[in-house]
């Protein structure tokens, strides 16, 4: 970075001439929160106002941080143009922090004959006099994703006439925009302050605070790479936001902005449909199809997307944005398959049982299968039975509770083994076999028998192989509704109390007795309110409450008595011959 033209300087002089900052579109939006603003606020009172003697501001000095421009071509001749390559959130913050103190002195100006002259001063600091077909062009920090039209409202209280403010009120929400955020916050803190205290804070921002400012050399200097670099005020960059810059990078054209339509219709869209929290996850598993290993989480996934396109270009950043887009529809499938269900009921419960196993390193498979079917190249049929045969595989290992590990370098290029085979369950056999992934029946059923089935970390997990095992243990093809049967019971209660144990006799001691407790022979599935009504009941007074709509509570009714430890192991070891039926490979 050039040291060239380093100087300090105040936010009166980067205010005081018609000039627009403008945020480049590679950087994050708006994203300072009330730790920062607070501790903003109780920096200016503490270390400047309450120590400055006779209004003398510009004698106290508070360093605010750097602030890195690359000064570009203005399209308007009256206007200077610098894009803000680090400091985006302290000049922001300060330009924001003087509209709102404007908004006050307004507000109190009947209260002080000396509030229209101060109004006017930060007229000057906060507009640009300038003319022309977007108003826009008025304001001195100009940013876009969102916040530039949160930041014309805070300084002129109302909508701007620009070519921009369509798309602009498609992106912007106030009840999230941090720039919203930030004023209700500073209206909180300076609401009781009178005119000539308003008037301070006003001059220890403008003149007290101190910016260094770092000009770059646009012929040498590589904005984007020196932003990457740098940490803004311990924020660094998410793998999302980084990996936003990177794409957008060709895409960036200030004739067309081109780039912002991309970025509205293509990344935001996508990052509506799955979901803040799940966006980063998202492109995680998006990035890892067909790789011969899934992709790391958070930064490592930038890098390894970084990697494999270090030439992008404009065709090849547009393609990847309609990906990430398209694939939406699918991720919802497999991720939130209730609220996003397939056309296909089959797919629909398959995915359903597919997502209560957890096993969201398989992601990249599913995503790419069901992108496969949904492009026409996929029957249904094949679609449902390789869902199927690996719902089957994954029950089996997570009972046995194998290692998973080789499931990140086992299913993201999976697809492409087997697509194209004339036979594709029997090459998803082989390909499972001679990974050794499959489970044999007898290590199955022996840990069907012994393993703990109920777990509280994993309850949907364990409701989940009660339903399907009581499903083929039905009569006559007939289901019950499960959503009126979802409480897992235990038979013999998890605690026992003095009559159980006295019941029990030397089984209450034995040291396995809490393992048993939660295998399968020991549960059934009831109602929340049978459940709760049974708790610690004796063995006959509480089967006898038990639903006849569950097959799981039928088979306990015709259990005899006494319920103990060889009772459930009885239990246990007929239920596993079922599970071996319910969980098999369909074999052609």
């Amino acid at each position: 970075m050039p040291t060239e033209n380093v100087l300090n300087r105040s936010f009166e002089e980067l205010f005081s001439t018609p000039v627009r900052y403008e945020i480049p579109f590679f950087q994050r939006g708006y994203a300072w929160e009330q730790r920062q603003w607070k501790k903003l606020l109780e920096d200016l009172n503490q270390e400047v106002i309450e120590i400055v003697e006779d209004n003398k501001f510009d004698n106290e000095e508070h360093f605010f941080g750097p602030i890195v421009v690359l000064e570009k071509t203005s399209h308007h001749p009256s206007l200077k143009r610098f894009l803000v390559i680090d400091g985006q959130q302290r000049i922001t913050t300060s330009y924001l922090l003087l509209a709102i103190i404007k908004k006050f002195l307004e507000a109190k100006a009947h209260l002080s004959e000396n509030a229209q002259k101060y109004i006017a001063e930060l007229d000057k600091l906060l507009k640009n006099d300038v003319s022309g077909s977007d108003d826009y062009l008025r304001i001195k920090v100009f940013s876009t994703k969102g916040d530039r039209l949160p930041t014309y409202k805070v300084v002129f209280g109302n909508n701007p006439n620009s070519p921009f403010l369509g798309e602009d009120q498609l992106l912007y929400n106030p009840s999230t925009n941090k720039i919203d955020e930030l004023e209700r916050f500073v209206t909180r803190q300076i609401r009781n302050y009178d005119v000539p205290q308003l008037w301070q804070l006003y001059q220890a921002i403008v003149k007290s605070l101190k910016i260094v400012w770092i000009p770059l050399d646009g012929s040498k200097d590589d904005a984007q790479a020196i932003f990457e670099s740098l940490n803004d005020a311990g924020m660094p960059l998410s793998a999302s936001e980084l990996l936003c810059n990177y794409i957008f990078r060709p895409l960036t054209d200030d004739n067309t902005n081109e780039h912002e339509k991309l970025h509205n219709e293509k990344w935001l869209s996508a990052r509506r449909l799955v979901g803040e929290n799940d966006f980063e996850e998202y492109l995680r598993d998006l990035f890892s199809i067909g790789e011969k290993k899934r992709v790391g989480r958070e930064r490592r996934m930038y890098v390894h997307f970084k990697i494999k396109n270090r030439n992008l270009n404009s065709a090849t950043a547009k393609d990847t944005l309609n990906k990430i887009h398209d694939y939406t529809n699918v991720y919802n499938q497999i991720n939130k398959p209730v609220q996003h269900p397939s056309a296909s009921s089959q797919i629909k419960h398959l995915l359903i049982a597919i997502k209560n196993t957890n096993m969201n390193s398989i992601n990249p498979f599913l995503m790419a299968l069901l992108k496969t079917y949904e492009n026409g190249k996929l029957t249904e049929t094949d679609t449902v039975a390789l869902l199927r045969e690996t719902f089957v595989l994954l029950v089996r290992r997570k009972i046995t509770k194998l290692p998973v590990t080789k499931y990140d370098t086992f299913f993201p290029s999976l697809l492409e083994k087997i697509v194209n085979e004339p036979d594709k369950i029997k090459a998803f056999h082989t390909q499972v076999q001679n990974e050794q992934l499959w489970v044999p029946d007898q290590i199955f059923e022996e840990a069907f028998r012994t393993k703990d089935i109920y777990n509280i970390r994993e309850l949907n997990f364990s409701r989940l192989v009660l339903q399907e095992l009581d499903k083929s243990m039905q009569s006559y093809g007939e289901l019950p509704d499960y959503s009126s049967i979802n409480t897992i019971e235990h038979i013999l209660p998890q605690s026992l109390d003095n009559h159980w144990r006295a019941y029990l006799g030397e089984d209450a001691v034995n040291i396995n007795l809490p393992t048993i407790i939660n295998t399968i022979g020991n549960l059934s599935l009831n109602s929340q309110s049978a459940n709760s009504h049974n708790g610690q009941r004796p063995f006959a007074q509480k089967v006898a409450d038990f639903t006849d709509v569950s097959a799981l509570a039928r088979d306990v009714k015709k259990r005899p008595e006494p319920w103990n430890i060889t009772a459930i192991e009885s239990r246990s070891k007929d239920l596993g011959k079922q599970a071996l039926k319910v969980w098999a490979w369909r074999l052609n």
